[in-house]
């Protein structure tokens, strides 16, 4: 989903040593020298009588990542970059690359300054061959990217169509090479087909140019007067996108954003929804702005049916703060609500026709939430 990712700082904080730094924290804040002594007492006996190579900066982070933790919202946290402007300058234009796109990766700075693949796209190129979520390439033909630089050299993932690079990877604590051919064929994010006399529109994300791309999709389907939308495994995107292409299928309405510092934000629809029944398909990765998008259909469109699974229930937004120390805090900043619906996060929203179903056989001749939405418009 395009839920939020954990930088690799954060993974140590939270992965490493979240639990226990956290704990250590809130003891320390009850101790009368305060915790800014005892941290330096302790590291004084570390350093005179401890592991010689004990991390300090990784032990910092996963303190304060401890005591966000306990908190209780899994989407707040706190970062650090060395040169961040530079490396998030060079992660942005990796990630937004046509090869990236395509070969379905994504990735950030490893805590030891290689590539560190932060998400895979299931089946397409970099899933097929192999790539995982969480592994760690420190080298690129044979070069190694933390001698050379993340910043110098990580754009060498990057290349034209079916050519190769050799890569290795660590997964585990264990090494292994691979030969990677990259993928430069921009797949669209909306995708339109007829199923009989049935429009079938899928829509895995939105971007910028998801609203293009429907009405792309709009003109290939021609005149239908029924329509599929497919938000299963959607996991959200950019709110002022989802807006313009779920434009499409409403009619006038609105959602806010509500910001817990008093503040709102509204987005708007506009009339001239499709005058036709509409089923939209949902699963248990349906999340964020997907949601938005689900319940904007069902309140504001003309004849809409929500069919499938219970969606991950993500309806909270975040915001990042700059930090005197040259940190960042990225934090949950307020919730959305559609219309006169309650703010489903944590719930999740539940569909009118409930169709359990594996989400592997998504797009097989065994979907049956696919059959189920055929079924419901055949009778118009």
């Amino acid at each position: 989903m395009n839920i939020d990712k954990i930088t690799p700082h954060i993974a140590t904080g939270l992965v490493c040593s979240a639990l226990t730094a956290g704990i250590c924290y809130l003891c320390i804040g009850k101790t009368t020298g305060g915790e800014n002594e005892i941290i330096k007492e302790c590291r004084e006996i570390i350093a005179e009588k401890g592991k010689p190579d004990f991390n300090d900066k990784s032990a910092k982070i996963g303190m304060i990542n401890g005591y966000l933790n306990s908190g209780g919202d899994e989407y707040t946290y706190y970062f650090e970059y060395m040169n961040a402007d530079k490396l998030q300058e060079i992660t942005d234009y990796v990630n937004t690359a046509g090869t990236a796109k395509a070969s379905g990766f994504q990735i950030d700075i490893s805590e030891d300054g290689n590539i560190l693949i932060t998400e895979i796209t299931d089946g397409l190129t970099a899933d097929k061959q192999g790539l995982k979520t969480g592994d760690i390439i420190t080298h690129i033909d044979g070069v190694s990217i933390s001698e050379q630089g993340y910043e110098n050299y990580a754009n060498k993932i990057l290349g034209k169509q079916d050519t190769e690079v050799n890569l290795t990877v660590n997964r585990d604590g264990k090494s292994f090479d691979m030969i990677f051919k990259r993928d430069n064929d921009l797949l669209r994010d909306v995708d339109g087909k007829m199923i009989g006399d049935i429009a079938y529109v899928t829509v895995s994300s939105f971007s910028m140019l998801s609203a293009g791309h429907i009405s792309t999709a709009m003109e290939e389907v021609g005149d239908a007067d029924k329509f599929i939308v497919d938000l299963r495994n959607n996991g959200g995107g950019q709110n002022e996108f989802m807006v313009q292409a779920v434009d499409y299928f409403v009619d006038a309405g609105e959602f806010v954003m509500h910001a817990y510092d008093g503040s709102e934000q509204f987005y708007s629809t506009t009339d001239g929804a499709v005058d036709a029944p509409i089923v939209v398909l949902v699963n248990e990765k349906t999340a964020s702005a997907a949601e938005i998008f689900v319940s904007m259909c069902k309140q504001f469109g003309r004849n809409a049916t929500i069919v499938g699974t219970q969606t991950f229930g993500k309806g909270i937004f975040q915001r990042e703060a700059d930090l005197s120390n040259g940190g960042k805090l990225h934090y949950t900043a307020g919730y959305f609500t559609v219309g006169d619906w309650d703010c489903w996060h944590g719930i999740g929203i539940t569909p009118d026709i409930t169709v359990e179903m594996d989400s592997a056989l998504i797009g097989t001749d065994d979907d049956i939430q696919l059959k189920k939405a055929v079924e419901l418009l055949e009778k118009y």
